[in-house]
């Protein structure tokens, strides 16, 4: 017997109107819902509402807000009163030094929006918080203003860059305070996607944004310890993981890589910050974490120890960066958690002179991490001593890389982290040296 729906909310606020808040709003505007997205960064919301252009890339997003801005989606920097639902979307970004979650706009949010609430309103929690904030921290804070309310947790676990296909298409988790507000946020997100999951608590449904990150950086650190090894045995990590993984059902691991964005890193580090708290020691969530953090530094000490044994010290060394985007595919331009960041600054501490490209990045941001901007491959690589590949953008594999590579100052390097070309692809450019993560450097 199929559960009675609750009534259909019509006016929906979206707190946060970033790379999570914004999608989320043009797609509730475009399921029929007058939405209103609110944020406090006033040049981004009057940039977004004059252009109808966000200022990152998300698949099919300029083409909804397009449609939509003014015609049931509005942006303000004013706290909006009297909404049937609230969903807060707010960024929790890790304290710098410690890298425990500060979930202090959580908080704010409600606090900015609370004395607005009507009677009976339903606030919606999609941030990703530490085990048992939606509870003790946010139920506390709305209590103070109103009575009678709905509050539910109901994770965002789409991928950037294809975020609003993934919104219509992933089942989305559901749990509440209460079942009347499950029922509540089951009828929000019903009109978006057809398949919801209630789970029987507010913390479970935290618990699952952080299970499901969490699991993807431990499967990558097991492939970036594969990797590792590899490379201490002079063995090839992508033939091993190629034939182990062939026609085999139970084997699935991917290719070792750099773990980053604005999720990943930072959901395993929230999950083990919320265990601590209960006296429980996350041993493999840990020493995992710890595999993924180091791979940058154990990256840019390949790369210098290789252009030493060329006869090269790291001072007045150039070296092309190129992908600072922390991912190629789905493409995007956020350099959030980019493992190009650490290796860029370890690079210039050791005196090395960086050049940075990236397909997608702006040159202006590549500037500001502190890397001389180049618009092109060619430009980069022309009498460069070494270029190492960050990211795993497609167009790597249209640019003709054997052809610049040609370009470098020999005897030079090639590191492909992402491991895309393979070494024989270089073959015939006098003295160069071809190393990826889980590849021993050697010859073309």
């Amino acid at each position: 017997m199929s559960r009675p729906r609750a009534d259909r909310p019509t006016r929906v606020c979206v707190v946060g109107t970033g790379h999570i808040g914004l999608p989320l709003a043009a797609v509730l505007a475009d399921a029929g819902y007058t939405v209103v997205g609110y944020d406090t960064n006033e040049e981004f919301v009057s940039q977004v509402t004059t252009t109808g252009h966000a200022d990152f890339r998300e698949e099919g997003l300029d083409e909804l807000l397009q449609r939509h801005l003014g015609h049931g989606l509005t942006l303000t920097t004013t706290p909006p009163r009297d909404q049937d639902v609230y969903v807060i979307t707010v960024g929790t970004p890790l304290d710098t030094g410690t890298g425990r979650p500060n979930q202090s706009r959580v908080r704010v949010a409600i606090r900015q929006l609370a004395p607005g609430f009507p009677e009976d309103p339903l606030i919606v929690l999609r941030s990703t918080v530490s085990i048992g904030t939606s509870r003790n921290a946010v139920l506390p804070e709305i209590r103070r203003h109103r009575s009678t309310f709905g509050l539910a947790f109901c994770p965002e676990r789409t991928i950037e860059g294809k975020a609003i296909p993934e919104m219509r298409s992933l089942p989305q988790i559901v749990g509440g305070v209460d079942e009347r507000s499950v029922d509540r946020a089951e009828a929000l997100f019903a009109a978006i996607t057809n398949k919801i999951v209630r789970v029987s608590s507010l913390e479970a449904a935290e618990m699952i944004k952080l299970i499901n990150n969490t699991y993807r950086d431990m499967t990558f650190a097991f492939a970036n310890e594969v990797g590792l090894i590899a490379e201490r045995m002079g063995l090839e990590a992508s033939e091993m993981i190629r034939a182990a993984n062939l026609d085999y059902p139970r084997s699935n691991v991917p290719r070792p890589g750099f773990v980053g964005g604005p999720c990943l890193e930072k959901d395993a580090l929230i999950l083990i910050d919320s265990l601590h708290k209960l006296d429980f020691t996350p041993r493999v969530i840990e020493e995992a974490r710890k595999i993924n953090d180091a791979l940058p530094d154990h990256v840019t000490n390949r790369l210098l120890a290789e252009l030493r044994r060329q006869g090269r010290g790291p001072a007045g060394a150039r070296v092309l960066v190129t992908g600072f985007a922390f991912k190629g595919r789905p493409e995007t331009e956020d350099v959030r958690g980019s493992a190009a960041l650490p290796l860029v600054r370890r690079l210039l501490a050791e005196g090395v002179e960086v050049l940075g490209h990236d397909f997608v990045t702006p040159e202006k941001v590549i500037a500001g991490l502190g890397a001389r901007p180049v618009s092109t491959l060619a430009e980069g690589m022309d009498g460069a001593d070494a270029v190492i590949v960050m990211n795993n953008h497609p167009a790597y594999l249209d640019a003709d890389m054997p052809r610049l590579a040609a370009q470098l100052r020999h005897p030079a390097v090639v590191f492909d982290s992402w491991k895309l070309f393979e070494r024989e692809q270089f073959r015939g450019i006098p003295g160069l040296r071809y190393g990826a993560i889980g590849s021993p450097f050697a010859g073309a």
